[in-house]
């Protein structure tokens, strides 16, 4: 852990990273004694995943972060292969992490007791594979230091129902109601059909199963990382469905993210669902968590990277690999979930430029507008234009670039033009991402650049595009292109530092 890494050409300046090695899920996301406490997915012997820790962080603002040691690691015989994601909670004066203990007979003969890789030829044993999760609990008194419980694991395979997989039983989230705990779970049932599991208990401790949900096996083969809470007078259920089959522009990433909008009845643990809607259009976000912040807002926060993609920090050496996304505050609008960047980013921004009432006919450039980290707020009407096209971070070859079809309605991200290509390991020249948009109306986008990432809020907030990006020219200019005339009611752009 203490090396220093190697290569920081892409770290960011606003997103939270690891130290070094591998970063994956956002684990106990939450406020613990006037702290916000972000746990996360950890590999720190290498920059690809290994036996998962728990990393660990600590902000004020949900912005800035202060790395604090490890507090969980694979260490007992129901979590030897991994301590998996889970949450946090505040209980009295105790900050409780409920995670998954992870078995895997096959990581037994790869990894050795420190967790490196063993050689090949240390890994031939025979051996026949077991894999099973359980769901464990750890508890801290100063949010630094935690304990396992004596007793874990908490809920056993005994506890699953019949027909779902012990091997996929995993990612706890948990929280309170009328006095009552309350715990959902992922899961996959034997015919590879993703579940929730719904359990109760009166001490956090002592669990019941309750029910379950599912929606069919055209919502993929498992659902991870659920995360359940009220906004608006509604219950909103989040979770992150893995090869979901793609409908129209929507799920075009293999592992998608979800929100089902409805009512969850807590005396039988049923979820009515009234509406769904995936998370993110982009390539690059997974996994998120919410909570609920200390002025009482419903803040969410995910991965950003995605399974079976090339790393290519890896492939570099660069000693690092993964980050998270902005934090996005949560609300309904017409019954739909709507994300915005959390106001606390705007901290952090300086040297604002103004430019208002352009008309785009061809390309315009224009140096005030260039950054790597910043913050623009475009404005515009296509009206007399028929394609509209924003590239960023653009250099004489490489840029990731925003496109709107007036004709046909749609908005195109593609990061094809790169020297360093994020490749799809199961679909060839996977490069866009596309969303239907009426582009009869002004469109509004808030566009966050950090080094490597880019993360667009498409009318504020009804879209979000979140997609890395590893530029070999390591450009900085912004570009707008129009076939006709389009005009840009107002180009805000702020440094973010």
């Amino acid at each position: 852990m203490a090396k220093k890494i190697r290569n920081k050409t892409y770290r960011h300046t606003y997103h939270l990273m690891p130290e070094c090695g591998w970063m994956n899920d956002p684990n106990g996301f939450s406020l613990f004694n006037g702290e916000y406490h972000l746990f996360y997915q950890h590999y720190p012997y290498d920059s690809i995943w290994g036996p998962m820790h728990w990393g660990h962080a600590v902000s004020t603002d949900l912005i800035k972060w202060t790395h604090k040691p490890i507090a969980l690691k694979p260490d007992e015989d129901y979590d030897r292969n991994g301590v998996f994601s889970g949450s946090g909670l505040q209980v009295e004066n105790e900050h409780w992490l409920y995670y998954t203990g992870h078995i895997d007979s096959y990581l037994d003969t790869v990894y050795d007791e420190n967790f490196k890789k063993k050689s090949q030829a240390d890994s031939q044993g025979d051996t026949s594979p077991y894999i099973r999760q359980v769901q464990c609990l750890a508890k801290s008194k100063d949010g630094t230091t935690y304990h396992k419980y004596e007793h874990n694991p908490i809920i056993g395979s005994e506890q699953i129902p019949p027909g779902i997989r012990i091997e996929d039983f995993r990612d706890p989230k948990v929280w309170q109601n009328n006095g009552t705990y309350y715990m959902v779970v992922g899961a996959k049932s034997i015919d590879h059909i993703g579940h929730v599991l719904f359990y109760t208990s009166q001490d956090g401790i002592a669990w019941e199963y309750l029910n379950d949900l599912t929606l069919g096996k055209e919502y993929g083969t498992v659902w991870e990382c659920p995360d359940i809470f009220e906004l608006d007078g509604k219950h909103v259920l989040l979770f992150s469905p893995q090869e979901k089959p793609r409908v129209g522009h929507n799920f075009e990433n293999i592992h998608s993210t979800m929100a089902l909008v409805g009512q969850f009845e807590y005396e039988t643990g049923t979820f009515a669902v009234e509406f769904e809607q995936e998370l993110d259009q982009g390539f690059d976000f997974y996994a998120p968590q919410s909570l609920l912040t200390a002025e009482g807002k419903r803040v969410m926060i995910g991965w950003m990277n995605m399974w079976d993609m090339k790393y290519p920090l890896h492939e570099l050496r660069h000693d690092w690999n993964g980050s998270m996304s902005l934090p996005r505050e949560l609300s309904l609008k017409n019954g739909k979930l709507i994300q915005k960047p959390y106001h606390t980013i705007e901290s952090y921004q300086k040297n604002e430029v103004q430019l208002r009432d352009l008309r785009i006919d061809g390309e315009y450039n224009n140096s005030s507008l260039s950054g790597k980290s910043q913050h623009l707020n475009i404005a515009f009407d296509m009206t007399e234009s028929n394609i509209f096209k924003i590239e960023c971070l653009k250099g004489d070859c490489e840029s990731i670039s925003m496109t709107f079809y007036k004709n046909r309605n749609e908005m195109v991200l593609d990061r094809r033009a790169s020297n360093y290509p994020i490749e799809n390991l199961r679909i060839c020249n996977d490069y866009n991402r596309s969303q239907h948009i009426n582009l009869t109306n002004k469109v509004k986008l808030d566009i966050f650049l950090d080094v490597s990432s880019i993360e667009i809020f498409v009318n504020d907030g009804e879209y979000v595009f979140t997609s890395l990006f590893f530029s070999k020219e390591l450009g900085d200019n912004v570009a707008l292109t129009s076939d006709g005339v389009t005009y840009i009611e107002k180009l805000v752009k702020s440094e973010i530092c």
